[in-house]
């Protein structure tokens, strides 16, 4: 009963989402966020983070929706192979790389890609298994509803929006922040890689408006992942991120006589800091 009722509201949610071309992105971030509400609840000193992490970081699903609507079409070979997924063996390198996935995996479907879609599912499954999320898939049999439903892009919206759900329900029971603060660091990744690869060989004033637009979720992110600077591997990774931010910091501005020589710079440092998530070093 209680998986019924968690797939029908990630069915409602989608409809509300994604059904409506005529609401804006803001309208849909905001809708989109009901599949993240769970995280808000549990440690008392860190419910403020939580409701600001729920209210200003939108899915990667949504995200994936923002492009997709843009214009960004599927380009083979874009994505993290999914048979990369065995080679992460610390938490950090799983819960990044989580959020890496779940970006590809939401780029095929959205591109109606399905047969790459189930290798970017069970690569998904591979790092939540690897984080000890197991109950996400176990009780929910989604992988072979995935596999069942290939060719029907709004049902495999659906499941991947049900999996984004039970996700978010462990977590919040579990307090683990660090893995969704990780997680959605990875879809940003990914997601600002695979624009920025396709605007470097052709510019699309829509995508790189969207592009652009993620800059207040960035720097929200970085607000959230500095309560953990104090180990290695989150240093690294907000040091990225925050000289990440400059350059769109830059793009935003109003001067534009240097905007072509900062869109290199963040081309290269959006795609020296994924090659090093994906290739965990």
């Amino acid at each position: 009963m209680m998986i019924k009722t968690r797939f029908a509201a990630a069915a409602i949610m989608l409809t509300v989402a994604f059904g409506c071309n005529q609401k804006s992105d803001k309208e849909n971030g905001a809708a989109d966020t009901t599949a993240m509400d769970t995280l808000a609840a549990g440690n008392l000193e860190t419910d403020a983070q939580v409701q600001d992490f729920v209210q200003s970081l939108p899915s990667p699903i949504h995200i994936a929706k923002i492009f997709q609507r843009a214009g960004l079409k599927y380009i083979p070979g874009m994505t993290n192979s999914p048979g990369n997924a065995a080679k992460y063996m610390s938490p950090y390198s799983k819960s990044v790389n989580l959020g890496v996935y779940t970006t590809d995996l939401s780029y095929c479907t959205f591109n109606n890609q399905s047969q790459e879609a189930i290798s970017f599912f069970k690569a998904v499954k591979t790092m939540t298994d690897g984080l000890n999320l197991t109950s996400i898939f176990e009780g929910t049999n989604l992988v072979p509803r995935f596999e069942k439903n290939i060719g029907n892009t709004d049902s495999l919206v659906t499941l991947m929006a049900l999996m984004s759900m039970e996700s978010d329900f462990l977590l919040k029971q579990t307090a683990r922040l660090d893995i969704a603060y990780l997680s959605f660091a990875g879809a940003w990744i990914e997601s600002s890689y695979i624009a920025t690869q396709i605007l470097k060989n052709k510019r699309n004033q829509d995508i790189l408006s969207k592009l652009l637009d993620q800059n207040h979720s960035l720097g929200k992110l970085i607000t959230l992942l500095d309560a953990y600077k104090d180990k290695e591997e989150f240093a690294s990774l907000i040091a990225s991120l925050t000289d990440i931010k400059t350059s769109l910091d830059a793009l935003n501005s109003e001067n534009t006589i240097a905007h072509e020589e900062e869109f290199k710079k963040l081309v290269e440092k959006v795609e020296k800091l994924r090659n090093s998530v994906v290739n965990d070093n």
